[in-house]
Formats: structure tokens, sequence, C-alpha cells
């Protein structure tokens, strides 16, 4: 079939699902799974194309702000003051409200640290355990403004978690409104079924963070999986990639520095 006989089918089948299902981000939970595991492939495709990529952001906002509490692995990269730095996996644990959130360090750079931040329990520290040799220093507390917090990434612990990452994008969206918009580049579905795009930033005072920002989503459950940021010359600045997120009810005990032995 050519791909214009595939556009006209796809777009009969996205009519046929009904306003309710065209409308992607308006679903339930349980209507978007069932979406998702009923339609094919060039349907869900011809979905994303239709939906403006800052409902797609702001659906994932309020599906994580739902869940409030949550895990997942983390393999992020980061170029800091100009050195693209190595890759680090992370298991993150986040609690949107009361935000709170621990990170331990899985592989690469910063193996074995364990870190906490509950700013009810100290608004501007995290406390911190080193592996290695310097974990005979025991756990410490260090401002989340500290040359330490910074070696290995530009942003601090207070932008950890996927709602504070999507909080952000949210307001690049929000501010190029006024200068035209994203273009948005459709790219595809990459090989974990994501579905990939990529939106270009305008021109700008003060210039947005990345040239470009590449979003692959997960469509069943809603949430953005691998977002990438690149430059003007198409370098890689920054990319977080998740991996088996899941709702978890975290205890309170669970961002208590001392109940949890940090």
């Amino acid at each position: 079939m050519s791909r214009w006989g595939l556009l006209v089918v796809c777009t009969i089948a996205v009519r046929a699902l009904g306003d309710e299902a065209r409308d992607f981000v308006a679903l339930s939970d349980a209507q978007r799974r069932e979406l998702v595991a009923t339609s094919s492939r060039e349907v869900l495709e011809q979905l994303m194309k239709d939906t403006p990529q800052a409902k797609l952001l702001a659906m994932g906002q309020r599906i994580i702000v739902g869940i409030n509490s949550y895990r997942y692995r983390m393999v992020k990269q980061e170029r800091v003051k100009g050195e693209l730095l190595p890759e680090q996996t992370v298991d993150v644990f986040v609690r949107e409200a009361p935000f709170a959130v621990r990170m331990h360090f899985v592989k690469g750079p910063g193996a074995g640290r364990k870190l906490l931040f509950n700013p009810a329990t100290r608004a501007n520290q995290f406390r911190v355990h080193e592996a290695g040799f310097l974990a005979i220093a025991g756990a410490i507390w260090l401002s989340i403004d500290s040359s330490f917090a910074k070696a290995d990434s530009n942003h601090t612990v207070r932008e950890a978690g996927v709602g504070p990452l999507l909080s952000r994008l949210v307001r690049d969206t929000e501010r190029a409104r006024a200068v035209g918009g994203f273009p948005l580049v459709p790219e595809g579905w990459n090989a974990e079924g994501e579905y990939c795009a990529s939106y270009l930033s305008p021109v700008a005072t003060p210039p947005f963070d990345y040239a470009k920002t590449k979003i692959c989503t997960d469509l069943a459950s809603g949430v953005p999986m691998k977002i990438e940021g690149y430059g003007l010359k198409g370098e890689l600045l920054e990319k977080w990639h998740f991996f088996a997120f899941k709702p978890d009810p975290l205890t309170p005990e669970f961002f208590d520095p001392e109940k949890a032995n940090l």
C-alpha cells in the first residue's frame, strides 16, 4: 500500500475511534491502556501526530501528580562546562508532594553513592553517603548549591524526578508561544516501543536550554521515558532515559534521613 493509501486508512481508523478516543490526553488510565493495547501502531502514530506536544507534556505531568510517589531506573548523561561526562545509572525514588527524593547511584561515576533530599527536614541541604574510600566519612549534609552537587550535573537535587523535568519542559512550551511555538518533527517508534518526536526551539532571549528536544513517550503509561536535549551543532547536551517506571507507595520513613539509615 502506498504512503498516501496508508494515511487514508489511518485517518479513517482514527475517526472511527470516536471523539473521546481521538482526544488522547483526555482518556482515563484504563481507557488509554485499552486503546494502546487494541490499536495498530499506524493508528497510534496518527494520534500522536494529531496531539500537540504541549498537551502530551501536560498529560504526563498530570499523570505524575496523580501517581505522586514512584520509582524508576535512570540512565543520565550531561554536558557540564562544555565536557560531555560519562553516563550514570541511578535508581530514583520520588515523592512529588510533599517533595522528597532518594537516589542510589548504580553504575558510572559516583557508583555506590546514596543521596536523600527532603526539604521538610532541611530545605537547602541534602544528605549523601559515598562509597569506597570516601565512605569512611559516613553520611554528611551538603548544600544543594555546593561545588560537589554541581560537579556532575547542571541541575540541583530540587529538579530530580520526572515531575520537575516535565514542569521545566511545560514552561518552555508556554514561553515558546510568544515566538511562534516549537516546530514538531515526528520521529516514529524506538526499539522500546515508545513514540518519539523532536521539537525545535525558536530564537529567543534568553535562549532555550536546547536547540532540539527529543521526547519518547510510553503511550500505555502516558509518561515520557526518554528526553534528550541537543545544541545548535547537533551535539548532545543532556539525556535522561527512564526504565522500570512504576508507582510505589513510599512511606514517610523512607525519606527520613535517620530512619532510612542514611
